[in-house]
């Protein structure tokens, strides 16, 4: 063999290991290379993950409810939450840790309310006038107010025109009353035959025990209104409206002057009391 083939030989043997070296390398690299899969979201869960379960409530409003424990769920998708009103129940659907916190929630938030107290409440409507008076016609349980009063508001006489009593539940919405009576009371000039008309309202009766001194009566408001018929020609009557409306805040036994106006020379005085029934 001539130099010259031998020199081609020798660089044909040389280069063949590089070019299987480089071809082991590609395949290696290619069956190394994974194939491509769908992204997923953080909120991404399998549906057999989850577990669904009923609740009956039966003390709470379930939507009042749902609201409490709502954040107590996992927000992944799929998870829900739901309340119906008229079977009372919460449905829930989430992973089984976050069903036993719902379930634990539920037991210590659905408990009944605790026992509401009566109030009973004494509405007694006076007419205060500047003419002295033979006696006095009221219960003898307001005279000590009547003796507060004449040193206040410097009328002589005090006459009981009507008394109420109202008996409701501590925390529900209002009391209502009205009524009639006749006008001998009054000095203002009115046909025969046309009463007076009166009203009024106690808003939302509520208690406060936090005081050392015994519980407080709060009243939301006290609405008193009093319609007078006015002669104002032989033949005509126009009604007139007396009253007024304040908060009234009173101890449990204690008796309030929760308001007072005028009518003429007349003045119309309005004392409340409230007892805390056990």
């Amino acid at each position: 063999m001539s130099v010259k083939n031998r020199f081609r030989a020798a660089s044909l043997i040389a280069i063949a290991p590089v070019a299987v070296c480089l071809a082991l390398t590609a395949f290696g690299q290619q069956a190394q290379t994974p194939a491509p899969t769908a992204a997923r979201g953080p909120d991404y869960v399998e549906e057999k993950g989850f577990k669904g379960r009923t609740f009956e409530i039966k003390y709470r409003d379930p939507n009042g409810l749902l609201r409490a424990i709502a954040p107590l769920g996992s927000g992944f998708k799929g998870a829900t939450m739901s309340a119906n009103q008229d079977f009372r129940t919460l449905t829930v659907r989430d992973f089984p840790e976050n069903l036993a916190t719902i379930e634990e929630a539920i037991k210590r938030l659905d408990t009944p309310d605790a026992p509401r107290p009566d109030i009973e409440f004494r509405v007694h409507v006076l007419i205060a006038s500047d003419a002295a008076a033979a006696s006095d016609e009221v219960p003898p349980e307001l005279n000590e107010v009547i003796r507060q009063m004449k040193s206040t508001l410097k009328y002589k006489s005090y006459n009981l025109m009507t008394s109420s009593v109202q008996r409701t539940k501590e925390g529900l919405g209002r009391v209502e009353n009205n009524g009639v009576v006749e006008s001998k009371l009054f000095s203002l000039e009115k046909p025969s035959g046309n009463p007076i008309f009166y009203s009024y309202i106690l808003s939302q009766p509520s208690l406060d025990t936090r005081t050392s001194a015994g519980p407080t009566i709060q009243l939301n408001e006290f609405r008193f209104n009093m319609r007078i018929p006015l002669a104002l020609a032989s033949t005509n009557i126009q009604y007139e409206n007396v009253g007024f409306q304040t908060p009234v805040s009173l101890r449990d036994g204690e008796k309030v002057v929760v308001g007072t106006t005028t009518m003429g020379d007349k003045g119309l005085v309005v004392v409340v009391t409230a007892r805390v029934l056990k």
